[in-house]
């Protein structure tokens, strides 16, 4: 190994959507270029989708959606490499995480995070990632969501719910449904809006002590002559007033 491209990496404590981003970051920065050589630049390393995706024990449309949010959140550069030899990656702003000086405190100087870095650190707890994280560890396996399950998680926002209620609603149904399911975990997230929802409806029916109007009786054929009678001043048995 080069001695100019020895030593020791500084990982910056950025935040993250999914920890597969933040471990795939991780070893785009510990795999950079330290010293620009005759191959690569400073902060730049190259990649196989192939390689990546055995090492990480994952597909490669896994690995690549993630290097595309990477790229997306401006931590990193993709370009292609001539001849399907793989890709190349750059670190952005691997000069400034890379110096010492970045990281000491200073009243002189502030250094502002990228913009998209304060809407990761904003978002981080926001109801949806609180769902959907609390989603993806009940369901034991993958680290991210489908569009589907996305879509479902922003219909139970839309409902109204404090986040407190539906995480707790989350629980209840996620252990009624590996009982009833010899263990096996809910797939996707429609399952938990049609069941959130039904339990919105029970609470939202409202209770009353009224009792339904009592149905009319019947008259009968008696009950309209003596009516009748009454009403004209007859007297039923064949006498009627002042005659005998």
């Amino acid at each position: 190994m080069n001695h100019i491209t020895t030593g020791f990496v500084i990982l910056p404590r950025l935040t993250f959507k999914n920890r597969f981003d933040q471990a795939l970051y991780s070893i785009f920065m510990e795999e950079a270029n330290f010293a620009t050589n005759d191959y690569l630049k400073r902060g730049q390393a190259k990649f196989k989708m192939s390689k990546l995706s055995e090492e990480l024990h994952t597909t490669r449309n896994m690995v690549r959606n993630s290097i595309t949010r990477l790229e997306k959140d401006g931590l990193i550069k993709k370009e292609p490499l001539p001849q399907n030899k793989g890709i190349l990656v750059t670190i952005i702003n691997y000069d400034e995480y890379q110096s010492l000086e970045t990281y000491q405190k200073s009243k002189e100087t502030k250094i502002e995070p990228p913009k998209e870095l304060v809407q990761l650190v904003e978002s981080e707890n926001s109801p949806f990632n609180q769902i959907e994280n609390k989603f993806i560890q009940q369901r034991g396996s993958g680290l991210n969501i489908s569009a589907s399950d996305a879509q479902s998680i922003h219909e139970v926002l839309k409902l109204g719910i404090p986040l407190e209620t539906v995480l707790e609603w989350m629980d209840t149904i996620y252990e009624h449904y590996i009982k009833r399911n010899n263990g096996r975990t809910i797939r996707a997230f429609k399952y938990y809006e049609e069941a959130i929802k039904t339990q919105q409806q029970k609470l939202q029916q409202p209770k009353t002590n009224v009792t339904p109007f009592p149905k009319p009786k019947k008259e009968n054929s008696i009950d309209a002559l003596a009516r009748f009678a009454q009403k004209h001043g007859v007297k039923l048995g064949g006498t009627q007033d002042g005659n005998t």
